[in-house]
């Protein structure tokens, strides 16, 4: 008999650590992939700072990435015209228990533009909406080089 209940109390043991171990499994949480490569609509809105006066402004953005990676890099595109504006390049990563990645990076203005001597460090937290597009609500871009605003942009996947 107390062979019978030693068995017992170890059996009992092992299934509850094994409970245990399956339910820490399923608590934790998969990081999302980053996979941003798109296009992009977008609206800047300048510091009250800037050195042109602020306005709001609407832009396209073409996010390339190669399989995935963390390396992101692509153009900012005039809506009006459709002439690229600045160049960017930067990094993305997943945000631990979010449907959401940070973008970082820095973009800088095309020749021949009147930002050709701007350069500015991109910050945004982009996450995935209900529609499973990607978008970013209150980025930031912050002049570090040229005569350039700073400020705050929002962009949505088409």
């Amino acid at each position: 008999m107390r062979i019978y209940s030693k068995i017992l109390l170890v059996t009992f043991l092992v299934l509850a650590i094994l409970s245990f171990v399956y339910a820490e499994e399923k608590l934790t949480i998969k990081a999302i992939k980053c996979c941003i490569a798109g296009t992009y609509e977008g609206v800047t809105n300048d510091s009250p700072n800037c050195p042109y006066g602020p306005k709001p402004g609407k832009f396209t953005m073409i996010i390339k990435q190669t399989d995935c990676s963390s390396a992101v890099y692509g153009e900012v595109l005039d809506s009006s015209t459709g002439a690229p504006k600045t160049k960017f390049e930067g990094t993305v990563t997943p945000i631990p228990r979010s449907n959401c990645c940070m973008l970082t990076g820095k973009a800088k203005g095309m020749p021949g533009t009147p930002d050709a001597e701007c350069i500015h460090e991109v910050k945004a937290k982009i996450c995935k909406n209900a529609t499973g597009k990607w978008e970013v609500i209150n980025g930031t871009y912050t002049a570090i080089a040229g005569k350039c605003c700073s400020g705050t942009f929002s962009i949505k996947q088409r």
